[in-house]
């Protein structure tokens, strides 16, 4: 049996001298990446249309267009292979195609077109450069349309986006101060001792749990100024009511 005596030399030279064995491996591995034509999620060839191969940047898996626009939400979307999130994405445009695979779709492409007697269809590199302008002005376009239209809702939790932080959603409450905010709003602003923050993802009806916490401030207010609080169904006076008071008042008879 061979002893390791320094384990972290050992490895650090089996990485400079890797095994022909290890090589094969690697070589194998690379020769699937560059040779992938189809998308690892639906199985469907890649495209110059709506299934480009793009790359996700926080972990590198490659996904069709089509792929990942199913899973793009709010400016995020999430690998369906490893989970990895990737944020601040004004649309999947903006994700970079992955190069090797195109050039080598694009070759495919135009050796058949000469084969048939015609010219090369596409240029790589023409190509990539106009999809880059084309998703920089599209990005810019959609960014207009979301200050327009700010402040933006959440589609699944009906609560509105954070005016200051555009990418996430207000879904806590600071029963002291009454007012919903994100999770970094909540961390800067309302973190004092008398903060009481409640998530809203953990309350099953929302609207009618900032209704009574709004309801409570209202009491509390009145309460503070020593005002008798009036329930709704007392708020409604109509002339009866008037005449009914003036006519109590013996100071007024004579007006």
């Amino acid at each position: 049996m061979k002893v390791i005596q320094n384990p972290t030399q050992y490895f650090f030279e089996q990485s400079n001298n890797p095994s022909d064995q290890y090589l094969d491996k690697i070589n194998v591995f690379i020769g699937k990446l560059i040779n992938q034509k189809q998308c690892l999620l639906c199985k469907q060839d890649y495209n110059i249309k709506d299934r480009l191969p793009r790359i996700l940047i926080h972990c590198g898996h490659t996904i069709c267009t089509q792929c990942l626009s199913n899973f793009y939400r709010n400016r995020r979307v999430r690998c369906p292979l490893c989970l990895k999130l990737v944020k601040h994405l004004d649309s999947i445009e903006r994700l970079p195609i992955n190069h090797t695979i195109f050039t080598k779709m694009a070759e495919e492409i135009n050796k058949k077109s000469r084969s048939h007697g015609g010219t090369d269809v596409i240029d790589p590199q023409q190509y990539l450069f106009t999809q880059f302008q084309q998703s920089a002005v599209q990005a810019q376009k959609i960014r207009q349309q979301q200050q327009n239209q700010y402040p933006q809702v959440d589609p699944d939790s009906g609560l509105e986006f954070c005016e200051f932080h555009n990418d996430r959603v207000k879904h806590f409450f600071c029963m002291k101060h009454k007012v919903t905010c994100c999770r970094v709003c909540s961390e800067m602003i309302h973190q004092k001792k008398d903060c009481i923050v409640v998530d809203l993802y953990e309350i099953e009806d929302v609207p009618a749990f900032l209704n009574e916490a709004y309801k409570l401030n209202q009491e509390n207010n009145c309460q503070n100024q020593n005002i008798e609080f009036l329930p709704d169904d007392d708020n409604n006076f109509n002339d009866d009511d008037l005449e009914g008071e003036f006519a109590q008042d013996e100071s007024l008879k004579s007006l």
